[in-house]
Parts: structure tokens; sequence; C-alpha cells
């Protein structure tokens, strides 16, 4: 006969003892005959190879997951360095020109509103190359936003003082750049804002 000693704690006592036993360690010895106490001795092996197996899995998922998180911030980093630009006091419409999105896709993308620059890198999606919005990239978007065009003005429109209506409408664009997009300096040659003094209006290119 084999000798089996079992230590339970208070954590596999009743419920109804454990108030008398929950800083006590319980032994019990019983005898048993040996064949039992090989199979005894196995599924306690088997038992413990799969909580230990099954650990080193979710260990080793643990690992890959902080590797692909560590990643994943270095790629989101990079990718944010890339698309930034360094602020300055002013910017030219002939330095607009080289971030329209089409030297490097993921770079910087600037356009001037009311005489304000903003990096749009964020609204890609929108101001790209081969998006409905391009137009506006690398330039001074201010007149096109205010009268609502997807296309370039006549030169005799061009010449024409910006309505009311239309302040107010660049107005309402002039919000969302500011909520939404990086500042990054005034636009060279720009003095007085067209949408000052003028209730904000919904956009709209209908």
């Amino acid at each position: 006969m084999v000798c089996v000693t079992i230590r339970l704690t208070s954590s596999f006592v009743p419920q109804r003892h454990a108030a008398s036993c929950l800083k006590k360690l319980h032994t019990q010895s019983f005898s048993i005959p040996p064949e039992t106490a090989g199979i005894v001795t196995a599924a306690g092996a088997a038992t413990w190879a799969l909580v230990w197996f099954g650990g080193a899995e979710e260990r080793e998922n643990r690992r890959k997951w902080r590797e692909y998180e560590a990643q994943e911030t270095l790629e989101r980093e990079a990718r944010w360095k890339r698309a930034s630009v360094a602020p300055k006091d002013e910017w030219t419409v002939e330095e607009l020109k080289f971030y329209d999105g089409s030297n490097d896709l993921k770079g910087p993308l600037l356009i001037a509103v009311d005489g304000g620059v903003y990096n749009c890198h964020k609204g890609r999606h929108f101001y790209g190359p081969g998006c409905e919005y391009h137009v506006f990239a690398g330039r001074d978007a201010t007149r096109l936003l205010a009268k609502g065009l997807l296309e370039e003005e006549t030169p005799e429109d061009m010449k024409q003082p910006l309505s009311y209506v239309e302040r107010a409408a660049l107005a309402g664009w002039l919000l969302t750049f500011k909520a939404k997009y990086e500042f990054v300096g005034r636009l060279a040659g720009v003095e007085d804002t067209l949408s000052a003094g003028v209730e904000a209006a919904p956009p709209d290119f209908s």
C-alpha cells in the first residue's frame, strides 16, 4: 500500500467551515493500492503539464502582443514624423505648391485658408492626390472654399470681391480647419482676413 498525503488550503474547505478554517492548512492521510497511486500520480502529472503548457502558450501570446504594440507605436511615430512640417512665421504661395501631396503621398499637405496655413495630412483622404478636394491642396484655397468651387475661377470672377454670404461660408470652413488641422504659420502678403466680422455658415458645394 502507498500512503498519499493531500494538503488542502482553506479555499477548498466548504463554505460552512470557512470561518474556523481560514488560516489553517488541512492534511488528510490515507492508504491506496500501488496501482491506484500510479494512476493518481499520472493524473497529477498530466494536470500539471496541461497547466504549465497552457500557461506557456498564454505567455507566448502576451509576448507577441507586446512586440506588436511596440512595433505599431514605432510605425505610428514614424508616420507622424514624416507627415509633420516645422511651423514658421510665413509661407509663400510658391512654397505651398510643394506640399500638395504629390511629392510625398505620406508627407505634409498644406492648405492656406483666409491667411492661415494648415497641415491637413490627417485629411489626406479628402485633399490628397486623386481625392475629391485635392484642388485645395498646396495653395491658397480661400476663394474656392468661400464660393464652394471645385474648379478654378475664371479671371473675370477672380476680380470680384466675395459677397457676405461667401465670406460667411469661408468663416465656416475656417472653423473646421482650426478644429481639425495643425496651424503652421501665416500666408505671406495677407493682411486682413475676409471672414472677420461675419457669422459662420456651413459649407455648400451643391
